[in-house]
């Protein structure tokens, strides 16, 4: 039997993957062509390569046209492999141009794919989805809530969740096991894509506080909320849990949180990113009471680099992760802290990862 994967060639997907055939199991990725390029081609440049001697497939389709975009042939051997889908695949844009197309492929065409995979051999779907479906509420989050009428702070959010709800009816209607993973802001090297950007963001403003300690640095204020918990997490815990737990029977029909309990505050990670480049005169004010009066151009910069963001820089939020804690605990999947030491080596990553394409930041004020 094999695992499909979905979004094979995004942030969290091609780590699933890498994960699936270092442990050697047989991977089925469903993927789109584009770029001149076949799917199989776009999934292997992902992967960086895939081993030789791997149980590897990779079927063309696409998730938000009619019938997943897959054609007879391949709905008959997906149905005859596919025992378990990890599902990663989706659109990160906050404010989607085309709002149908999103939604096809958020919510009707992974529906549509569990119904049409339901009537061969799948079991099990893994739900990759986000943590901040809690939408615009504060304080502890707990696992298993879900739409508790809150509001949202962007189409995103409230799509995701959405998702969620529509891929459990169907599956209780089909008689499939579903389980949602909800990370929070995934971190590490990521692709050149929009699901690489928020990583990418945190990249390209460590890349820019180095340049700015290159050259003496300037006093530079940041508005966010220095209190508030920072929500990041590492994409080898997210990947490593999710391919831990997607076919475990103790995780099915479970929520879990994929999170740094204890985070620490925005102002703890500022000041270790500062010390760890070398850079003085940085400093959090309270966006909600303290904007910068006639902020520097690298200041505007900054602000402009960050507001797509800003909600996420001001809401005080606790992840819960009793369930998440009590799976892994019997397994070998260590969950992450953001010791001082996980902050160094996040900069350091970062420092050596290549650019990708985002925002600049002028060194000058």
């Amino acid at each position: 039997m094999s695992i499909l994967v979905t979004g094979g060639t995004g942030f969290i997907g091609r780590e699933v993957i890498r994960n699936l055939l270092d442990a050697g199991r047989s991977v089925t990725v469903l993927a789109r062509r584009g770029n001149g390029r076949s799917a199989f081609e776009r999934v292997s440049a992902a992967l960086g390569g895939v081993p030789s001697d791997s149980d590897f497939n990779v079927v063309e389709g696409d998730l938000a046209m009619r019938d997943c975009g897959l054609s007879q042939s391949a709905w008959r051997w997906l149905r005859a492999v596919v025992d378990t889908v990890v599902h990663c695949a989706g659109d990160s844009r906050f404010e989607p141009e085309v709002r149908a197309t999103y939604v096809a492929g958020h919510i009707d065409g992974p529906v549509r794919l569990l119904e049409g995979l339901a009537t061969g051999r799948l079991v099990r779907w893994a739900q990759v989805s986000t943590a901040f479906v809690c939408g615009r509420r504060a304080g502890t989050i707990l696992e298993h809530e879900a739409d508790l009428g809150q509001t949202f702070n962007n189409v995103y959010e409230r799509v995701k969740l959405d998702a969620e709800l529509a891929v459990r009816t169907a599956g209780v209607r089909c008689g499939v096991d579903v389980r949602v993973f909800r990370p929070s802001i995934v971190v590490g090297t990521a692709p050149a894509t929009a699901g690489g950007r928020p990583s990418n963001l945190l990249f390209t403003f460590i890349r820019a506080l180095a340049a700015l300690a290159r050259t003496g640095g300037v006093p530079l204020r940041i508005a966010a909320s220095p209190g508030v918990r920072f929500n990041i997490v590492p994409i080898a815990y997210v990947a490593a849990a999710i391919v831990d737990l997607a076919e475990r029977a103790e995780a099915s029909g479970t929520t879990v949180h994929l999170v740094v309990r204890d985070a620490p505050t925005q102002n703890t990670v500022l000041r270790a990113i500062a010390e760890r480049v070398g850079l003085h005169g940085v400093r959090l004010v309270e966006a909600s009471s303290e904007a910068p009066d006639c902020p520097s151009r690298v200041e505007r910069a900054v602000a402009r680099m960050l507001a797509p963001y800003r909600p996420y820089l001001t809401q005080d939020m606790r992840f819960d992760d009793t369930t998440a804690a009590q799976l892994l605990a019997s397994s070998a999947v260590e969950r992450p802290r953001l010791s001082r030491e996980a902050v160094d080596a996040l900069v350091n990553q970062a420092l050596v990862a290549p650019a990708t394409l985002g925002p600049s930041m002028p060194m000058v004020s």
